[in-house]
């Protein structure tokens, strides 16, 4: 006879702060409609996404760049605007992309303190020097998933120096319902160094394909385009993100579901006993007593077959993330979590 051997759990990958709901239907039509494009080079001028981007921002297609996600308008940025005698200021407990493309175009990056696990736009200032000629604020914060409000980011630019570009990364703004979120494209009228990051990595689910877009005034646009890399959008992430932009059935649902999900878990957790802060994205941040206790509910949690964020990278090595799944996700989120502290 052979041995019994016990069925493991079904993974949950609640790491990355993906969209649990994968890509929007319309997206994957469009891929599956333009499979057989791949061995065409893909175009250059990206005009009708532009188009469809600056009609849905109330921008003109001079205000967008497009490229492959995030990371490379952070290394856009910095090449563009940070000679290497000069520095990129961020939050020490933020994305890590922002030090690490600092790191990777050998520029210094100067870390401000946390308030309260939030970032402090005037501990963001006093880093800030004569040569600080970047500064990245992811808002919502990742990871702790704090927010800086409309009136924090126009008082916080008037205070900055107008040869300091500001780059307001918003890659979870669809996933916000706070009002006091920032109208950042409002702002941009009065600050000409602002600079706006948004991606098709989280709601629209298209993490994958790797595109994303920034929005400032045209003389930057054309800056970060001297540091852009040619053919580095595919054909079908192109089209998948026209096709996204069709589908706000999909994303309104997306957010809907998620402001639901996302208060469940947070309020569940609080009630079973863990310091968490109340979040504005797809994720929960979640602060431990010590880097041992962090590291054995995140162990006991794999052993359950779920797949969280340690944050020693992001500069928090006590705490852990947790990205909002589906609502069955989450309930097994929450009884594991129980189960481990009873």
């Amino acid at each position: 006879m052979s041995p019994k051997t016990e069925k493991l759990p079904e993974i949950i990958k609640l790491s990355q702060n993906e969209n649990a709901f994968g890509a929007s239907p319309m997206a994957l039509k469009a891929i599956k409609a333009n499979i057989d494009s791949v061995f065409r080079y893909p175009d250059v001028l990206h005009e009708e996404l532009k188009m469809k981007l600056a009609y849905k921002n109330s921008v003109s297609p001079g205000n967008i760049v497009i490229a492959a996600g995030s990371i490379a308008l952070m290394d856009m940025s910095i090449k563009a605007f940070v000679g290497f005698d000069e520095n990129v200021v961020t939050p020490e407990v933020t994305f890590e992309g922002y030090k690490y493309m600092a790191k990777v175009n050998k520029r210094a990056c100067k870390l401000s303190k946390l308030v309260n696990n939030a970032i402090s736009l005037e501990n963001v200032l006093a880093t800030c020097d004569a040569k600080t000629k970047v500064v990245f604020i992811a808002n919502p914060n990742n990871p702790t998933g704090t927010m800086i409000t409309h009136d924090e980011m126009y008082k916080f630019m008037q205070s900055a120096s107008s040869d300091t570009y500001i780059v307001s990364d918003e890659a979870y703004t669809e996933y916000v319902t706070d009002d006091g979120f920032p109208n950042s494209l409002e702002i941009l009228n009065s600050f000409p160094n602002l600079i706006i990051f948004r991606t098709f990595s989280k709601i629209y689910g298209l993490a994958g394909l790797r595109i994303g877009y920034a929005i400032a005034q045209p003389d930057v646009i054309s800056a970060l385009r001297e540091c852009w890399t040619p053919f580095s959008i595919n054909n079908l992430s192109y089209v998948a993100a026209i096709a996204a932009l069709d589908d706000a059935e999909y994303v309104e649902k997306c957010a809907t579901v998620n402001a639901v999900e996302r208060m469940i878990l947070y309020n569940e957790l609080m009630r079973i006993g863990f310091k968490v802060v109340e979040p504005k994205g797809n994720f929960i941040f979640v602060e431990f007593e010590t880097p041992q206790e962090k590291n054995r509910i995140c162990d006991m949690l794999i052993e359950r077959g779920i797949f969280t964020r340690p944050l020693d990278h992001f500069g928090q090595d006590s705490a852990l993330r947790i990205s909002v799944g589906r609502p069955e996700e989450n309930q097994r989120v929450i009884e594991s979590l129980k189960q481990i502290r009873l």
